[in-house]
């Protein structure tokens, strides 16, 4: 965060952006040199978690920047590290590890960024942009899974949710990722603005163990028609289960160039952007399976590598082009109209590979000397184009207030290494049964400025998709062909009270349905469509650097999609999708800033209440996961940190 300049959330799909981005996109722009010969920026912080502070909730931050610009060169350099201790619930007691998307107590973080520019002659530039993230945990902490893994056998027990000291792990979880860009510009091309950018982005990231159960409905035909006796075989099933944990590998490089003209149509001004944009992505992810023994005997805190490495889903490499233009035309004083066309072509192929739970029940029955075949899949391509469109108007009704309406199309291959890894056996990858997901939106609204620093803005939005992914309580991801459809309305107000004091909030509501097999709208679950959600803050701040913010979080508690759960229907295609009853609640923030005549001071108290409760995360991970994922929120944090700027 240290190193982030602002963030721009920009809704809807655009000509000009592929890469998947059907919803929108959010533009995180990093720090630059803000024009000083030579800068550093200093920053030194702690933050401390739980009902009493002990060294083990306590997290520390150090940053550090610089920037420099000479005549023709600028260029800004920022790194961070972070290291964080245990997290503690509202009761003051440790959180336990999340076990099916791994967490962050007990980690280190690295992150390093940069920028170099140089400015080749009056209309050219060239740009550099890297990053270095490397975020590793390192625990003593495991789940509890009960005695005799009693949690883990009966899910209808319900866990301690404590963390258990112990852990045997040497493979701990980590994230590490490389960005690196080059931007070339040349504002007199032809009388044009030309944009060239290469980047290239890998990510390795590696989870916690988890325990799975392997005894797939093909694996229990063939127990079904072994010549043993019915305890035996009931005997095999109940303990086929495998310990795995999991790495994935991303690895993407792409082009993109961009020419931007301006000229009259008509009198109006127009500027149009055209080009073309390339991308190679590449992903794979492999499991290490863990002794069953060890992680049973030790009531789940010792994992130890069998030394067998299996495939969890094929290894997929994703290619896409694009050629796009983009136009906006200011048609009268007021009136502003933006449109553009895409065309995108797709192309995927994954290699053949094993399915995880087939490989891992062939070896669960080499033991008995009994051989069991697995069904494998075969490689594949897919290749799929579509034309894409946009159309926008912003109409000013005065100086401060504007209506705006938009549509957009988007067009993207769900992520295919994570969907066919859970593919039945017999199944052929090819572009007639895997098909992209396009997606249809609309929105439309009201905004306004009130004075110098407040906003009013109300925007409603309907979209609608020809598919719906569809997480199940096995892990497994199923994409269904059948409708999905997102509405609701986004309010925001930030009003200015006085010189000094501002107040303000903002409400989302959103309503996310999926036709079942009957062809009924149904709910979706909090994985999908979040909860209603508010929030509210008031303000002080003297203008001379000292500020005092209480802020709230409140979300909606809702059963739609639960008692939906319970009434859909479904087949092959459109299968049953667990959806948690949401718990409403409210969280307070306090944040306080001062400056001081060298360097500035940030407060912040978080959960000022100490509320207890589960974020929506949480809940919907119960439900869909076990109640081994329901695990609680933080309970109140204090965090201060000190910056300097010199």
């Amino acid at each position: 965060p240290a190193s982030i300049e602002r963030i721009e959330v920009l809704s809807g799909a655009t000509s000009l952006y592929g890469a998947g981005a059907t919803g929108g996109i959010i533009n995180i722009v990093t720090k630059g040199n803000q024009g000083e010969a030579l800068g550093f920026n200093s920053g030194v912080g702690v933050t401390a978690g739980g009902k009493h502070i002990s060294s083990d909730g306590l997290a520390y931050d150090l940053s550090q920047s610089l920037s420099f610009a000479t005549e023709n060169v600028d260029g800004y350099l920022g790194a961070n590290f972070t290291q964080r201790g245990a997290h503690f619930d509202a009761d003051g007691d440790r959180i336990a590890p999340e076990p099916a998307q791994t967490d962050r107590h007990d980690t280190e973080t690295m992150d390093l960024n940069g920028r170099l520019n140089f400015q080749l002659t009056d209309s050219q530039s060239l740009r550099f942009a890297a990053q270095y993230y490397n975020d590793e945990q390192d625990s003593d902490y495991a789940p509890d899974y009960g005695q005799n893994l009693s949690y883990l056998f009966n899910p209808k027990l319900d866990p301690s949710l404590d963390a258990v000291h112990g852990l045997q792990l040497d493979e701990q979880p980590f994230t590490e990722r490389y960005n690196l860009s080059a931007t070339y510009q040349n504002d007199d091309v032809f009388g044009q603005s030309l944009t060239a950018e290469a980047y290239y982005r890998k990510e390795t990231a590696r989870f916690f163990p988890f325990a799975s159960y392997i005894g797939t409905s093909r694996a229990q035909q063939f127990v079904s028609a072994l010549p043993i006796s019915n305890a035996q075989k009931q005997g095999l099933l109940r303990n086929a289960y495998a310990v795995l944990q999991s790495e994935s590998e991303v690895d993407v490089l792409g082009l993109m160039t961009a020419m931007q003209s301006n000229f009259d149509v008509l009198d109006k001004p127009v500027e149009l952007t055209y080009g073309v944009d390339l991308q190679r992505e590449k992903n794979s992810q492999t499991a290490d399976a863990m002794r069953l023994n060890s992680f049973i005997s030790s009531n789940g805190t010792s994992y130890q590598p069998t030394g067998k490495n299996y495939a969890f889903g094929p290894d997929v490499e994703l290619k896409t082009a694009g050629i796009f233009t983009q136009s906006s035309t200011q048609i009268t004083e007021q009136l502003a109209i933006k449109a553009g066309v895409r065309f995108e072509q797709i192309k995927s192929s994954s290699s053949a590979f094993t399915p995880t739970s087939e490989s891992l029940f062939a070896d669960y029955m080499a033991p008995y000397n009994l051989s069991y075949a697995t069904a494998d899949i075969a490689s594949g391509d897919v290749k799929h184009h579509a034309t894409l469109f946009n159309l926008g108007a912003v109409y000013d009704l005065d100086a401060s207030q504007q209506l705006f309406a938009n549509y957009s199309q988007g067009f993207s291959l769900p992520d295919m290494q994570r969907t066919l890894r859970d593919v039945q056996p017999g199944f052929v990858v090819k572009s007639e049964n895997v098909d992209p997901i396009t997606v249809d939106s609309f929105e439309a609204g009201w905004r306004t400025q009130i004075g110098d620093t407040g906003s009013a803005n109300i925007t409603g939005f309907y979209n609608t998709s020809d598919k719906v992914v569809q997480f199940q309580r096995d892990f497994s991801v199923n994409v269904a062909d059948t409708d999905e459809r997102f509405y609701g309305a986004e309010a925001a107000l930030t009003l200015p009270l006085s010189a000094h004091w501002s107040a303000g909030g903002s409400l989302a509501y959103t309503r996310g349905q999926f036709k079942d097999s009957s062809g009924t709208w149904r709910e979706l679950n909090a994985y999908r469509a979040t909860p209603l959600k508010s929030t509210l803050f008031g303000e002080w701040n003297n203008l001379t650097g000292q500020s005092v913010r209480l802020q709230m979080l409140a979300i909606g508690g809702s059963d739609r999609a639960y008692d939906d759960s319970l009434k859909a229907t479904y087949d092959s295609n459109v299968r049953a999708t667990t959806a948690a009853k949401i718990q409403g609640y409210a969280v307070l923030d306090l944040i306080a800033q001062t400056e001081l005549p060298q360097g500035k001071v940030n407060v912040g108290v978080y959960n000022v209440l100490n509320r207890e409760y589960q974020t929506v995360y949480s809940q919907e991970a119960e439900a869909t996961y076990g109640k081994m994922s329901g695990i609680p929120a933080e309970g109140r944090t204090v965090a201060m940190s000190y910056s300097i700027d010199y």
